[in-house]
């Protein structure tokens, strides 16, 4: 075989040969051709190094593609990390705020139902004692009202006066210690039904408005102690504007409402109820017949409201 010849075929052997894909005898021929032809040495050099390139470059290529995959998983178990952290923050939250909402909603409704049941109460006494600050003015008022309630008669006793009323009844009876004076009013409108004292906790009925609405949430409650009295404390509103109430956690009956704008202006009433202690000298009008009340004056008014929406409407009509 001449040596053209035999170039040719170690030539074609070339990639079988750097890849060892060629039997042993064929792998000898080429070893010994290849010790004495400088030109097929240089041609199986250049072939192994374009064989190194494409897998270098193949291999390189499968490096980024497998990066780039890993990359979008580690983004993917980012991803998927911070949606399960959203879903259980959301889910505290909710159940804190479902927790909440129950506890505020317990609070106020046993407290509702308990002054619900006291509107029946036949027998009772209410004192309620007053703070009053305007910080603007600094006007200051001190005073204590005494609500009597004896099987369908009132007394509404102050330190100035006293009223009388019955319920579902068209006349009431004002007297006025500085004046020295007693008027007795007839009406055409009954002023007072059974329970009305009792709506003087108007804070806790305004709470149950709120309590089946997102208001609900706008109220925090708190646990302290006031005059030796374990109580609940609903707040509305935030440190510089609010109204506290404090509820006996074992009557559930309110015994202190504070309402404060900060430097502004601070009220609060602190009431004591009780019950079957009220007798019926308490509620009795036929005091004012006694010698305690000779000097005072004794006037007998009409106050009847569609006299006087009839006599301002031809005031008005007059000055038009």
């Amino acid at each position: 075989m001449d040596k053209m010849s035999e170039c040719e075929i170690v030539k074609d052997l070339a990639i079988p040969y750097t890849e060892g894909l060629i039997n042993p005898k064929s792998k000898e021929f080429v070893d010994v051709h290849l010790s004495t032809c400088n030109n097929c040495m240089k041609y199986y050099k250049d072939i192994k190094s374009d064989i190194f390139k494409e897998k270098y470059n193949e291999v390189q290529e499968d490096k980024i593609v497998i990066n780039q995959f890993s990359k979008i998983n580690k983004k993917i178990n980012i991803l998927k990390i911070c949606l399960i952290s959203i879903m259980i923050i959301v889910l505290i939250i909710a159940s804190l705020l479902f927790a909440k909402y129950q506890k505020n909603n317990n609070v106020i409704n046993r407290s509702y139902n308990q002054i619900e049941s006291m509107k029946e109460l036949n027998n009772y006494k209410l004192t309620v004692k007053t703070i009053q600050n305007n910080f603007d003015t600094n006007d200051q008022m001190n005073y204590e009202e005494v609500y009597y309630y004896k099987d369908g008669k009132y007394k509404i006793e102050s330190d100035n006066s006293i009223k009388f009323y019955e319920d579902n009844s068209y006349e009431k009876i004002c007297v006025y210690h500085d004046l020295k004076q007693i008027d007795y009013y007839k009406q055409d409108f009954i002023e007072m039904t059974k329970g009305d004292l009792i709506g003087i906790f108007s804070c806790v009925l305004n709470y149950k408005e709120m309590s089946s609405t997102v208001y609900n949430l706008a109220l925090t409650i708190r646990e302290e102690r006031y005059n030796g009295i374990d109580c609940y404390v609903i707040r509305f509103g935030d440190k510089n504007s609010y109204t506290d109430t404090w509820i006996n956690k074992a009557s559930f009956i309110p015994v202190r409402v504070v309402n404060e704008v900060y430097s502004d202006f601070y009220r609060e009433e602190i009431y004591t109820f009780q019950e079957n202690v009220v007798n019926d000298l308490d509620v009795d009008k036929e005091i004012l017949n006694s010698e305690q009340y000779k000097d005072y004056r004794k006037n007998e008014i009409d106050n009847n409201f569609k006299e006087r929406t009839n006599s301002n409407k031809d005031l008005q009509y007059l000055f038009k």
